[in-house]
């Protein structure tokens, strides 16, 4: 868990989760075209659907989107949390890139998530990924894959193998199935109350013991992962899980706690007054 301080979500900021990028998805890359610029944008996990930082290949695979967001952190603040599909980041912008706005580029690894945060209406945001308290076997394997000396280690395999490893896992991975919740699952309500208790036992009731906040605070959990685009609320609690960008290129904006679809891909029609949470 993080406490963020200085700065604070804006109220007209856009969330994207889940895109999954692929190599030559020219589709996504014309979705990241067209943010308007002065924006704040928080990627909210699985952006890339295989990237590992420190290995090369995996970077020469996804150096368009990789370009494109160090290319956007020069009109827009670019807030980026770590999937389970995509991490190492942070190594990539801080070693192989000059050519980006780095007072624009925040990334918060696994291990820093949730990001605790304040929106504009003084709200307590919660955000992460979403892959958190999974269960204990997950748990530690996410904790596990991050460490430098496994990171180190897959660059060492990477350069070995003169890639072929990674490409291999690669194309094993791109041919998995990528769906959405309902796919698996259709007890939303049912699940969505499991992951609010996972955040009040993990977070919320911290955060309250701590003086950070009170039992009246208004607390709005956001998380990816899931690739559900569902929504409750729970007395003070607002918990919603994000739309997958890979199914649905709309732009979500966030404004005064609520989530708006502002503009559709590849339209210019804008249902701003649309409340995506209602």
């Amino acid at each position: 868990m993080t406490i963020i301080n200085d700065f604070t979500i804006k109220k007209d900021a856009f969330f994207v989760a889940d895109s999954h990028f692929k190599e030559n998805d020219e589709k996504l890359l014309e979705y990241f075209d067209n943010f308007p610029s002065g924006r704040q944008i928080i990627l909210m996990g699985d952006i890339f659907h295989f990237l590992i930082g420190s290995i090369h290949t995996s970077y020469i695979i996804n150096e368009a989107l990789i370009r494109k967001l160090a290319g956007l952190t020069r009109s827009n603040e670019i807030i980026i949390l770590e999937g389970n599909h995509d991490f190492g980041l942070d190594s990539i912008m801080w070693e192989k890139y000059s050519d980006y706005n780095t007072k624009n580029l925040k990334i918060y690894t696994y291990c820093m998530q949730p990001i605790i945060i304040r929106d504009d209406s003084d709200n307590i945001c919660i955000l992460s990924h979403g892959d958190l308290w999974i269960n204990k076997n997950y748990d530690s394997y996410r904790k596990f894959i991050t460490k430098p000396y496994i990171l180190s280690a897959f660059w060492l395999l990477d350069k070995l193998s003169y890639g072929i490893i990674y490409r291999a896992l690669a194309t094993r991975i791109n041919q998995k199935l990528i769906a959405e919740f309902s796919f698996f699952r259709t007890d939303f309500l049912h699940f969505m109350s499991e992951r609010i208790a996972k955040y009040k036992s993990h977070v919320i009731q911290k955060l309250i013991d701590n003086g950070f906040a009170t039992d009246n605070t208004k607390f709005c959990i956001i998380e990816g992962h899931y690739h559900l685009g569902k929504h409750v609320k729970k007395e003070n609690i607002f918990y919603n899980a994000l739309q997958s960008c890979y199914f649905h290129k709309d732009y979500l904006s966030f404004k005064k706690g609520d989530l708006f679809i502002e503009v559709t891909y590849g339209t210019k029609k804008s249902i701003s007054n649309k409340n995506i949470l209602q």
